[in-house]
């Protein structure tokens, strides 16, 4: 009998160096994408490719025998579909741009920035539903763009929990993904229902319970009829509540009878009825400190907390801006029609160095705004600089931490404030002077002119 989950096909690295095959193969498999085959030349290539399918092929340029710029060519020609990702050395750069006139998906310089070289796996595996390609990213969490080791921990926790039968409790800032993982928990579950997802923010307890446990007609001047609630929609399924923090007694009162006995009172009927449903709920409140201050029942405190699935913030995790940086980028042209544009090396670090209030969601909305506002060249720094939100006594971050404050002996010249700014940016971009550039708002060649007056 033919499985419905089609099995994963190769992802082909072809490089002569032994070590840097094991650091593709630990990048790949890290990453979620496998299996991994290898090869230490080409000569094998061509002949595993006409009896197999893959992925996708790395290939370097620099192969002993039969090398990356003649097997190229024949891959293209053979293999019209295959994607193949190109590795080459500075020196051959000008080889690479003929490579990818020639039919190839991208190219990587040496050495290797695994950031980038996970990004371009990504973008030449693609999002599509043929079931011969790999998924954008890994199953059940097709959504959640990462490789940081907190978040692989965290849906490695998800995707152990989602079977246990008690309430999983997602907490996280505002922007961090709650909801994301909230589906990949109902995935994980294998439950054959909806999910189905109800804001329970600023809601009273009647509409809480007309809401989530419906009504029989006549319970109330206007029940005309009989309401099936939502709870009836996620039989079989997952019921997910965000926002559990804003609850009122009555509401956790109701909650908590529906988590322990897997029942509810719909308004107006005297007979329980039961629920199969999962139940997951979220929260960017600190339940603990709700709990210490009368406003949360501690019985249910401790029901929710069985299972808690804490997502970091995005500054906490800089590593994953490149990545999403790359996806959204992507997404936002397909979904906008347009051709992907480009940007500077300097934009990653640029973002890395934001504290990001709104986590994920927006860097989202900032990539969206400026592919939206983008007509040619590449996105511009100014474009996502002005979409920052930089709170009052605050600095964009590095690494975490603000940026020092620095206090002058009086109030300082303009020359000394130019002086401070120029070191200050030369230190947050490690000497890169074009970084330090950007983030100053000037041209390389404008700093390169005020470090030469500043050492004169």
């Amino acid at each position: 009998m033919k499985s419905n989950e089609a099995t994963p096909l190769p992802v082909v690295v072809v490089d002569d160096d032994q070590d840097m095959l094991q650091i593709y193969r630990a990048l790949l498999q890290g990453h979620g994408v496998g299996p991994v085959l290898t090869f230490e030349d080409g000569d094998g290539l061509l002949p595993y490719l006409r009896r197999h399918e893959a992925a996708l092929v790395v290939l370097d340029l620099a192969l002993p025998t039969v090398t990356g710029r003649d097997l190229l060519p024949r891959l293209v020609e053979e293999f019209p579909h295959l994607p193949v990702l190109i590795i080459t050395g500075m020196a051959e750069v000008g080889q690479a741009v003929s490579c990818m006139r020639a039919g190839a998906c991208d190219y990587l310089l040496k050495p290797i920035d695994n950031g980038l070289f996970l990004a371009a796996i990504d973008r030449a595996l693609g999002p599509c539903e043929d079931e011969h390609r790999l998924r954008w990213r890994r199953m059940p969490f097709p959504d959640i763009v990462t490789e940081d080791p907190q978040m692989l921990r965290l849906m490695k926790r998800a995707q152990a929990v989602s079977h246990s039968g008690q309430p999983v409790l997602i907490t996280g800032e505002t922007g961090v993904g709650k909801e994301l993982f909230a589906e990949a928990v109902h995935r994980c579950s294998g439950k054959k229902g909806a999910l189905v997802t109800v804001n329970v923010a600023g809601v009273d307890d009647a509409v809480f319970s007309d809401t989530l446990f419906g009504h029989r007609k006549g319970a109330f001047t206007s029940a005309q009829e009989n309401r099936e609630g939502l709870i009836r929609k996620a039989a079989g399924g997952t019921l997910f509540l965000d926002e559990i923090g804003d609850l009122s007694e009555g509401s956790q009162v109701k909650l908590l009878r529906l988590i322990q006995e897997h029942e509810y009172l719909p308004l107006g009927s005297d007979a329980a009825a039961k629920t199969d449903a999962g139940i997951v709920v979220a929260t960017n409140r600190d339940l603990k400190l709700l709990l210490e201050q009368g406003k949360l029942r501690e019985d249910l405190y401790y029901r929710l907390s069985c299972h808690r699935l804490h997502i970091p913030p995005l500054r906490e995790r800089q590593g994953d801006i490149p990545l999403l940086l790359e996806h959204f980028v992507t997404l936002a042209s397909r979904q906008m029609g347009k051709k992907r544009p480009w940007y500077p090396s300097e934009l990653p670090r640029l973002l890395q160095q934001y504290h990001f209030p709104g986590n994920v969601r927006e860097l989202q909305a900032m990539v969206y705004d400026a592919v939206a506002l983008h007509e040619k060249g590449p996105l511009t720094l100014a474009a996502f600089r002005s979409n920052m939100s930089i709170p009052s006594g605050k600095g964009l971050t590095v690494e975490g931490h603000e940026v020092v404050t620095v206090i002058f002996n009086g109030f300082p010249s303009i020359k000394e404030a130019q002086s401070h700014l120029i070191s200050e940016a030369l230190r947050m971009s490690n000497g890169n002077q074009g970084e330090a550039a950007s983030l100053l708002g000037i041209s390389r060649q404008a700093l390169n002119n005020r470090l030469r007056r500043k050492s004169a």
